[in-house]
């Protein structure tokens, strides 16, 4: 199983929030990543099971509003 591992930019476009909201959340441990080589490096596949751990009801694409 292949994971897609994104840098800073790529997390923060797919999470769609500002970079640095990503370096304060990595940095406290708020959300998966590991630092390596002073840069953060992110599991899509991980930041996509966090959030499905904190909003169970959450359907793929779903949105609460439906």
């Amino acid at each position: 199983m292949s994971q897609e591992i994104m840098d800073i930019d790529a997390a923060a476009e797919f999470l769609r929030i500002k970079k640095r909201t990503i370096y304060k959340l990595a940095k406290e441990g708020e959300i998966p990543a590991i630092k390596i080589g002073g840069q953060w490096r992110f599991s899509r596949q991980q930041l996509i099971d966090l959030f499905q751990e904190e909003n169970p009801e959450m359907e793929k694409g779903k949105t609460q509003s439906e």
